[in-house]
């Protein structure tokens, strides 16, 4: 048997194992070793006669030499020590690229090599060691926290209105917590976002109808990109709204048992699959087909990443919806049977309007995840930021937009700060979604016998 003891044990006992498992992410390999060495040689040495970058090359060419050293005078055999060569060489490499986008190295690069970079050069490298194990540290400490918790209060042996005030005020700090959180993210995203508004007016901003950060001079507008985001969500939603609600309303009141239980989980199947693979399939099957069907120029378009998104959607708008029609109480639907309406009759004037609060949010939620998915139109849409004239044009959609272009955005730049203005907008679009959603939900809520 279970009991609330043997539950604190098990937790402070996975606690032990992953702080263990921690330690031993958290030890360097022997490439990290060879690339902290040579990073002290190079500091030895004091030639700051070269650049910041050139600085860690050498720290890199110096680790890469030592590598082959070292392998050469070891007794393994040649396959063996080709095999340790490649693999410490990729693992500098890593490093390398670690290091070299850290911000501490960028932001000091600027001054050129110097003592103190190549200090930085070497924190960089302990850092990305000690990384690797934070993470379970963390967990380590929480598990060993709620384990020594909940053995505590067992040997207290409070009553059991203490133990619900406990429990009651657990929950309200865990959900505190994730408003906390939520509000964080938020504040992030407007202190990094409203400094566009210093260089670029907010009328030009969302009306500017073109958009090239990297210009000289630069042009930061997003309309063709709201548009974009705004015609792909639209479409998407004409093709997964009919399809969602009625594959709801067939699945709860009209196909037969085996039926539904071969159609329910082929369209949750469809939100398993990971978007990268949805948008693989964009690419390689639907583009070729849309090219040579409609004998168009390009087949990443508007309409293609439409139909994928609405893939997407689908799953999300068929269990909300099927889930409210369930959640209608069978007397209202007995009772339009006994007055002689139709099965029909009674799916689309009783059923579907008591269902209406469910069914609007579930497509609201279904537009909201098609207007914020990211893979999908990136891989997709086409990647044009200009305004479309037909459904197959190709567009770039503001998620798409910044994830491609945050990666090479320098750190606290003005292309770095417009992404995550883009960002700000694309948040705005989706919390007037939830509200929307909100509002729906309780305005066509259903009282009496109805309540859903």
């Amino acid at each position: 048997m279970i009991t609330s003891r043997s539950i604190c044990f098990l937790l402070i006992i996975l606690a032990v194992m992953s702080g263990a498992y921690a330690y031993k992410l958290s030890s360097s390999t022997d490439a990290e070793q060879i690339f902290i060495s040579s990073t002290e040689k190079v500091a030895k040495r004091g030639d700051y006669s070269m650049s910041s970058a050139g600085a860690l090359k050498k720290v890199m060419m110096l680790s890469t030499h030592e590598v082959a050293e070292t392998t050469e005078s070891s007794n393994l055999s040649k396959a063996e020590k080709e095999a340790r060569v490649d693999n410490l060489n990729s693992e500098i490499n890593k490093i390398y690229a670690y290091v070299r986008t850290d911000r501490a190295f960028m932001d000091k690069s600027k001054d050129g090599t110097n003592a103190e970079l190549l200090t930085i050069i070497k924190q960089s490298a302990e850092n990305m060691i000690t990384a690797r194990g934070k993470g379970w540290y963390i967990l380590s400490s929480i598990l060993g926290f709620i384990g020594i918790i909940l053995f505590i209060l067992k040997a207290l042996n409070l009553s059991r209105r203490s133990t619900e005030r406990l429990i009651h005020s657990f929950f309200l700090v865990t959900a505190f917590t994730s408003i906390l959180v939520l509000f964080l993210i938020m504040m992030f995203l407007f202190i990094e976002g409203l400094p566009t508004f210093n260089f670029v007016s907010v009328k030009d901003f969302i009306f500017g109808f073109e958009w090239y950060p990297t210009d000289d001079p630069a042009a930061f507008g997003i309309w063709p990109l709201i548009v974009g985001s705004g015609a792909v969500t639209l479409l998407s939603s004409m093709i997964a709204i009919p399809l969602g609600v009625m594959t709801a309303i067939y699945l709860a009141e009209i196909a037969p048992a085996k039926i539904r239980n071969i159609v329910k989980p082929a369209v949750e199947m469809l939100a398993a699959l990971p978007s990268v693979v949805i948008g693989f399939f964009g690419m390689v099957v639907v583009a070729p087909f849309l090219q040579s069907f409609f004998d168009i120029s390009v087949g990443l378009n508007l309409f293609n990443a439409s139909v994928m998104l609405a893939f997407m959607a689908v799953p999300t708008i068929t269990s909300l919806s099927e889930d409210a029609l369930y959640s209608v109480p069978p007397e209202l639907k007995e009772a339009s049977l006994a007055l002689g309406a139709t099965h029909w009759q009674s799916i689309y004037k009783v059923m579907v309007p008591a269902s209406l609060s469910g069914i609007s949010t579930g497509i609201i939620l279904g537009m909201a995840r098609s207007i914020g998915e990211t893979m999908v139109v990136l891989m997709v849409a086409g990647g044009a930021g200009m305004l479309p004239h037909s459904i197959f044009d190709p567009v770039r959609p503001m998620p798409a937009s910044i994830a491609a272009e945050m990666g090479e955005a320098p750190f606290h730049s003005e292309h770095y700060h417009a992404l995550f203005a883009i960002g700000m907008v694309l948040f705005l679009f989706t919390m007037v979604f939830n509200l929307i959603a909100d509002y729906v939900a309780h305005k066509y809520k259903q009282v009496g016998s109805a309540t859903l």
